[in-house]
């Protein structure tokens, strides 16, 4: 009897384990698909911090060491505004991976045209954390203009960020979705 019984069991276990190991084998490709699906996501959140950090620093960078001085000294023009547009445009550039700069062009296209937009809204996050100043009615003028011009501009492109960024999180679920 008890040798019955020692063979019925090999019997099920011999049979079993093809079973089993083929669903620890599905079990741990699932787990393989969830990690490159989170590795995915981190590099791009890598990305995105990595650019937005540049994009600030160039910011600062350049209104601290160009545009504050124009200001001062009352030589803030348009021409002088497109300049510091353009260093703030150069310094992030130079300031992002090749892979971030990779990343661009494969989730938004041009480069140069995204981080310009991203330079604009940055500007404009900055001037409104800006401390306030105690000072003298202004009379309007021109630049009053450009500067309300600017802001919109930056405005917009600060909505294009967000609804870019909202694409690629339904993109990313997606991904998930399908390797499921």
């Amino acid at each position: 009897m008890k040798e019955l019984l020692l063979d019925l069991l090999l019997a099920v276990i011999t049979a079993a384990v093809p079973v089993l190991t083929t669903y620890a084998v599905g079990y741990i490709n699932k787990a393989k698909e969830r990690a490159i699906a989170n590795t995915e996501d981190t590099k791009r959140q890598g990305y995105i911090k990595e650019i937005a950090d540049a994009i600030s620093d160039a910011v600062s960078a350049t209104s601290q060491t160009y545009v504050d001085a124009l200001k001062q000294a009352g030589k803030f023009t348009k021409e002088a505004q497109e300049e510091a547009a353009q260093k703030a445009l150069a310094t992030c550039i130079a300031s992002i991976s090749p892979a971030a700069t990779d990343f661009i062009e494969d989730a938004y296209g041009d480069v140069k045209e995204y981080l310009a937009n991203k330079i604009e809204a940055e500007v404009r996050k900055q001037k409104n954390e800006a401390p306030a100043l105690i000072s003298l009615p202004v009379q309007e003028s021109a630049t009053d203009a450009t500067a309300v011009a600017a802001s919109t501009a930056a405005a917009t492109a600060a909505s294009y960020l967000q609804t870019a960024i909202n694409q690629l999180d339904a993109g990313a679920g997606t991904k998930e979705e399908q390797a499921e």
